[in-house]
C-alpha cells in the first residue's frame, strides 16, 4: 500500500490473458476512484499495467516485494527474486516514466548457487535512502542514494524460514526459529528469544508505557509491566516506587531467593539461577542443588556431556550413585569414567568406585589411561587391594606396579610367580627386601622356588 497517495500496487500473473500468453504484470490501483460493477459492487480503478520483466531483465520467481513512495509521483518498487537479485523499478509508474535496474546480493560468490531474497525493507531517514535485503544466508544493506547503488553485508547468519518487518525506528526485524533479531544500518542490534517458527512478523506499537528492570550482569529483562503515565520514580527501603500522574503509587518489591529460583527453574533458565546463587554467596549445598537441577535438565534433553559437566561440580555434595546410575542406564560409559576419575581426584572414591572405574577402562580398552591411573603418585586416593584384584583379569605392568609401589609384596610375588612365571625377577625382588620381609616371602613361596 502506498502511504502518501491512496494507491495499491500488486504484482502477479494477469488472469485475463490466455494461459499461453500469461505474463507477470505490475498493476497500480487508485483506491479513491471506483469502477461500478453492477448495481451495488465496485472495484478500484486500475490506472496502470506494466509488464514486469523485459528482455533486458528476464523473468524469475518473485520471492519478496516492497513499495515506497519517495515523493509524489515517484514510486520505488523492489522485487526480491529467487536467483539472489533485487529487481528495482523506480519512477512515475502511472505515466510509465520509469527506470529499471538490478541489485545483486552476495556478489563474488559465483561458485555457490545464489540464495533467494526472502525479505526486503526500506530504511528512509532524512536524506538517507537504503534497502535491507535478507537471504537464507545473509543480511545486506544497499545505499540507493548513489548513482550506482552499493551494498554491504551486515550479517552472515539467517535461516530458511526468516520473516521480516520494519520497526517504527526503521530497524530491520527478522524472525528466526530461535529468536527475533533487530538490525541497524551498520550492524546487528539486540535480539529477543522467542522460540518457535515465525510464520508472520508485524511491527505494532501502542501508546502504553512499559516499566522494565534490567539485570545487567545476566543481560536480561528481570521484570516488565505495562504502567500508566509515570510522574516520578524512587528507590527507597530496598523497593522501587513509581508515582503516577493520577497521584497513585506502585511499589515494586524484590522477590526472595527461593521465589526467584522457582521462577527461573520453571522457565529453564538455569545458567542465570547458577549465577544468582553464586552472587548471593549461597552455601555449597544450595549451589550444588541448582547444579543438579541443571544437570537433570540437560540430561533429559540428552545433552549428556554438558549434564556431566554440571554433575562433576556437585562432587562432595551429591550422592555419587545418583549420577553413576543415570549414566549407566544411558550406557554412557565414557561419561561414567570421567565422573569416577574426578571422584578419585577429590579423594572421595570408595572401593566400589575404584572397581567400577577400572572396569570402565577395561571396557573402553583404554590401557593407557588404566596404566596412568595405576601408576599415579597418589595411590592413597584409591583402594590398592581392590585395584590389584580387578586388574588380575587384565594382566599388565599396571598390576605389578600397583603391588610393588604399595608394598604389597605378597601380591607382587604372586603375580610374578603364579601369573607370569617370572622367577628370576621374583628372586631378585626377594633379595631386595628387608630380612624380615624376605623371610616371610621365602616361607610362603619356598615350594614354588625349590621346584625350579
Amino acid at each position: 500500500m502506498n502511504q502518501q497517495r491512496n494507491f495499491l500496487v500488486t504484482v502477479g500473473e494477469d488472469e485475463q490473458m490466455p494461459p499461453q500468453q500469461a505474463t507477470v504484470c505490475l498493476k497500480v490501483f487508485d483506491l479513491d476512484k471506483r469502477q461500478e460493477e453492477g448495481s451495488s459492487a465496485s472495484s478500484p480503478d486500475c490506472i496502470q499495467i506494466l509488464r514486469t520483466f523485459t528482455n533486458q531483465f528476464p523473468e524469475a520467481k518473485i520471492t519478496s516485494f516492497v513499495v515506497f513512495e519517495e515523493a509524489p509521483p515517484i514510486i520505488f518498487i523492489a522485487l526480491g527474486l529467487d536467483n539472489g537479485c533485487i529487481y528495482c523499478i523506480q519512477g512515475d509508474i502511472a505515466r510509465e516514466r520509469i527506470k529499471r535496474f538490478m541489485l545483486e546480493v552476495d556478489i563474488g560468490q559465483s561458485i555457490k548457487p545464489h540464495s533467494a531474497i526472502t525479505g526486503l525493507g526500506f530504511h528512509v531517514d532524512g536524506p538517507a535512502f537504503q534497502l535491507f535485503a535478507v537471504t537464507p544466508s545473509s543480511v545486506s544493506l544497499f545505499n540507493l542514494m548513489t548513482q550506482t547503488p552499493t551494498g554491504q553485508t551486515l550479517d552472515h547468519i539467517c535461516s530458511e524460514t526468516a520473516t521480516v518487518a520494519i520497526s517504527d525506528r526503521l530497524e530491520l526485524i527478522i524472525g528466526r526459529p530461535e529468536s527475533v533479531y533487530f538490525y541497524e544500518v551498520d550492524s546487528r542490534g539486540p535480539c529477543w528469544v522467542f522460540e518457535g517458527e515465525k510464520k508472520l512478523l508485524v511491527w505494532f506499537r501502542t501508546g502504553k508505557n512499559t516499566f522494565n528492570i534490567y539485570d545487567l550482569k545476566n543481560r536480561l529483562i528481570a521484570h516488565s509491566i505495562v504502567v500508566q503515565e509515570v510522574s516520578h520514580m524512587l528507590c527507597e527501603w530496598g523497593n522501587i516506587v513509581l508515582v503516577m500522574q493520577d497521584k497513585s503509587a506502585l511499589f515494586v518489591v524484590e522477590k526472595d531467593m527461593e521465589s526467584k529460583l522457582d521462577l527461573l527453574f520453571r522457565k529453564n533458565i538455569y545458567p542465570v539461577a547458577i549465577n544468582l546463587v553464586r552472587s548471593q554467596q549461597a552455601d555449597a549445598v544450595a549451589t550444588a542443588e541448582v547444579l543438579r537441577k541443571y544437570g537433570d535438565h540437560l540430561y533429559s534433553k540428552q545433552d549428556y556431556d554438558e549434564a556431566m559437566a554440571q554433575y562433576i561440580n556437585t562432587i562432595g555434595h551429591l550422592e555419587p550413585s545418583y549420577v553413576i546410575q543415570k549414566f549407566l542406564d544411558a550406557q554412557r560409559i565414557y561419561n561414567v569414567t570421567n565422573y569416577l576419575k574426578k571422584l578419585h581426584e577429590n579423594g572421595l572414591a570408595a572401593k566400589d568406585h575404584t572397581t567400577l572405574l577400572l572396569n570402565c577402562y577395561m571396557k573402553l580398552k583404554d590401557v593407557e589411561k588404566l596404566d596412568l591411573f595405576i601408576k599415579s603418585e597418589d595411590e592413597h586416593k584409591f583402594d590398592v587391594e581392590t585395584a590389584i584384584k580387578v586388574c588380575e583379569r587384565l594382566i599388565t605392568t599396571s598390576t605389578r606396579c600397583t603391588s610393588k609401589k604399595s608394598g604389597r609384596h605378597e601380591w607382587y610375588l604372586k603375580i610374578l610367580l603364579e601369573d607370569l612365571g617370572m622367577y628370576d625377577e621374583a628372586l631378585q625382588y626377594i633379595n631386595s627386601l628387608e630380612l624380615s620381609q624376605a623371610d616371610v616371602t621365602i616361607k610362603e613361596y619356598a615350594k614354588i622356588l625349590i621346584e625350579l
